[in-house]
């Protein structure tokens, strides 16, 4: 009988499938990223090439529950891609990494209709997320954001300044941190997410 591991939404694959897709993407690798990474990097080229590559793999659906259409992988699988692709080309796994973070707050977090309309295009990476996190006053320290989402009526007035937004760019959707609560306790429960 072979060893199976679940993921954090209770799919399960067996060690040999997890072979077989890591394996996948090694060759991935070898072939088609490891020779262009100085070449795309000097030019400072986004790589679309790689990026409809990385869809037909499946990496942008890689966490996202099979029910949405994504391979629901565990996250040492995950883990073990990403390392992967991080030993050939860094930059290449910020493309599809901070695309599956935002990804994961919306199927955690999101509500019905949100997860309908967005994981299935994320999983195709049809749609591609972006972060919008952090702030030129702030750095990385995600509590000290100023950018403000106010009520107003049935919507949100939102001012703030964001800066390095991860997929800025090329993602067709951004994850927006604000407060919405300046004065909670602590500090990151007045945070939000807008999509």
């Amino acid at each position: 009988m072979s060893e199976t591991l679940t993921s954090r939404v209770g799919e399960i694959i067996t060690r040999e499938d997890e072979q077989q897709l890591l394996d996948t993407v090694q060759k991935w690798l070898d072939r088609d990223v490891r020779d262009n990474v100085l070449e795309l990097e000097h030019a400072d080229d986004y790589p679309h090439e790689m990026v409809e590559q990385m869809k037909d793999l499946g990496l942008f659906g890689a966490t996202i529950g099979q029910e949405y259409g994504g391979m629901g992988l565990p996250a040492g699988t995950y883990a073990k891609i990403v390392t992967a692709v991080s030993e050939v080309w860094m930059s290449l796994s910020g493309i599809f990494n901070s695309h599956l973070i935002m990804s994961a707050a919306v199927e955690r977090f999101g509500t019905e209709e949100q997860k309908r309309t967005f994981l299935p295009r994320f999983a195709t990476g049809e749609l591609r997320g972006a972060l919008a996190l952090t702030e030129p006053n702030c750095g990385t320290d995600l509590q000290a954001i100023r950018t403000r989402a106010v009520l107003d009526g049935d919507d949100y007035i939102i001012n703030g300044t964001n800066t390095w937004i991860s997929n800025g760019i090329e993602g067709g959707c951004v994850a927006l941190l604000v407060k919405t609560d300046p004065d909670a306790q602590p500090r990151h429960k007045g945070t939000s997410l807008f999509i």
